[in-house]
């Protein structure tokens, strides 16, 4: 007789981790377009899709003799995906455009020669991505430093298209890392609910 106790994997150990879930996450942006995190609430609102980092090393080939081997050399962070949804307001859109402005004087009201930023400082800020566990407790923080905006989508217009229209976002950064939040809720399980094995046994007593 089958229990929920037999699921697992033979040699590893019983039961199933509890996954994170894609839908369960928060962006935030602090130093975008020159503001705060709260000035940049109305993008944050907007996201739908996150790119998680990505991490690349360039590799070194050693060879010797009748063989070879390969050694990791430079690291590369691959630029981030977003996509936001346009709101009938242009929230979102003005807090992307005062971005582009600080790299550029292009897309807003423009000025002498298109004139860029002198350095990367002066236009460069920070983005936290949040994964969560469905109410507020962070299970982890990926923090990407030394951001800026490489390329712009702003989607197209169709009369017989019913969705909303999107933006979509090319992020450039430095660097990034990782923290891992402390989750108290519970065991970390999918599984749950186990009854008793027979008649009788006390192996599995039901919690409810």
């Amino acid at each position: 007789m089958a229990n929920i106790n037999d699921f697992g994997i033979p040699g590893v150990g019983t039961g199933i981790l509890q996954p994170k879930l894609k839908n369960r996450w928060r962006a935030t942006f602090a130093g975008l377009g020159g503001g705060t995190n709260k000035d940049a609430q109305p993008l944050s609102m907007q996201c739908i899709t996150f790119d998680r980092p990505k991490l690349t090393f360039d590799e070194v080939t050693l060879n010797r003799y009748n063989s070879k081997a390969w050694i990791a050399a430079k690291h590369s962070w691959e630029p981030c995906k977003i996509v936001v949804e346009d709101d009938i307001t242009s929230t979102a859109t003005a807090v992307l455009t005062q971005q582009l402005q600080a790299q550029e004087l292009l897309v807003g009201t423009g000025g002498p020669w298109l004139a860029t930023a002198a350095e990367g400082s002066l236009y460069k800020f920070v983005t936290y991505l949040d994964m969560l566990d469905g109410n507020e407790t962070v299970l982890e923080t990926w923090t990407m430093e030394g951001c800026w905006l490489q390329a712009m989508d702003y989607d197209n217009v169709d009369y017989s298209a019913s969705e909303a229209v999107k933006i979509n976002i090319t992020m450039r950064f430095d660097t990034a890392f990782q923290v891992i939040g402390v989750y108290t809720g519970g065991p970390g399980s999918a599984l749950g609910g186990a009854g008793r094995l027979a008649p009788g046994a006390v192996d599995n007593p039901p919690t409810g």
